[in-house]
C-alpha cells in the first residue's frame, strides 16, 4: 500500500495542475488553485485510508 501511496503525490500533482490550467489563465491563479486542490485531494486520501486503516483492525 505504501508504494502505491507514493506515487499518489505525483499524480495529484499532474491531475491538480492540469485541471487548473484548463480553467484559468493567469500563471499565479493557475497554481493557488493546484495547490488548494492538491491539499484537499491528499488530505482526502489520507482521511480514507486512516479510515480503513481502523476499519481492518
Amino acid at each position: 500500500m505504501q508504494l502505491a501511496a507514493l506515487y499518489a503525490i505525483p499524480l495529484t500533482v499532474g491531475i491538480s495542475l492540469v485541471y487548473s490550467a484548463s480553467r484559468f489563465e493567469l500563471p499565479e491563479k493557475i497554481l493557488r488553485s493546484a495547490v488548494l486542490m492538491f491539499a484537499k485531494t491528499i488530505a482526502a486520501l489520507v482521511a480514507l485510508y486512516l479510515i480503513l486503516l481502523y476499519l481492518s483492525r
